[in-house]
């Protein structure tokens, strides 16, 4: 990639940072950056958050597993892979598997890093991990958490692209989640070619 401007320092050096805030699945830090281009300090707000995770599930049926979810932010139901924040002590697929699990009763033997992303680096410090399962067979031990009601949604793969098309599916970071599997998914047809 080339730009203009790639001789020229963008990063901000952190003066000093303070926690504002501290909420259950966030806290507000007050940070002081000084620019590059004026040295002026400004401040920024940074939302800092455990990691977050989504599981691509698919039965050996080639269902899509997906979840259907009220989102308090919206105010909307929302169709969309499982998945959740990162646990504390856990690695990213270990609250992959559990996430799975306890929203879908749907369990894989084996989860595939497809990629990961930062979801809002303007605003959020933490990465979303998005993993994929094949073959996930139902266990029968959904057990959603106190402050969700989900209901598990089995879509043909195929029909999943139309979901979003048509606004089904409209949570952006799942959308991007998505777009990792698909375009796995369209690599692996290229290179058995």
């Amino acid at each position: 990639m080339e730009s203009r401007s790639e001789s020229r320092n963008l990063s901000w050096e952190l003066i000093d940072s303070r926690e504002d805030r501290s909420y259950n699945l966030f806290s507000v830090s007050i940070n002081r950056n000084k620019s590059p281009r004026t040295g002026k300090i400004h401040e920024f707000q940074v939302l800092k958050s455990p990691d977050w995770v989504a599981v691509v599930s698919l039965t050996p049926q080639n269902e899509m597993i997906l979840v259907r979810q009220y989102r308090h932010g919206t105010s909307e139901l929302s169709l969309e892979p499982p998945g959740g924040l990162v646990k504390d002590g856990q690695t990213p697929e270990q609250s992959g598997r559990e996430e799975l699990e306890e929203e879908t009763g749907y369990r894989a033997e084996s989860l595939e890093l497809l990629g990961w992303m930062h979801p809002m680096p303007a605003l959020f410090s933490n990465r979303f991990y998005v993993y994929l399962a094949r073959n996930a067979t139902p266990t029968g031990r959904l057990n959603p958490d106190d402050t969700e009601e989900v209901e598990t949604v089995l879509a043909p793969v195929q029909q999943v692209r139309e979901y979003i098309r048509l606004g089904s599916i409209r949570c952006g970071v799942m959308i991007a989640a998505l777009h990792l599997f698909f375009d796995h998914e369209d690599n692996q047809i290229r290179t058995s070619l």
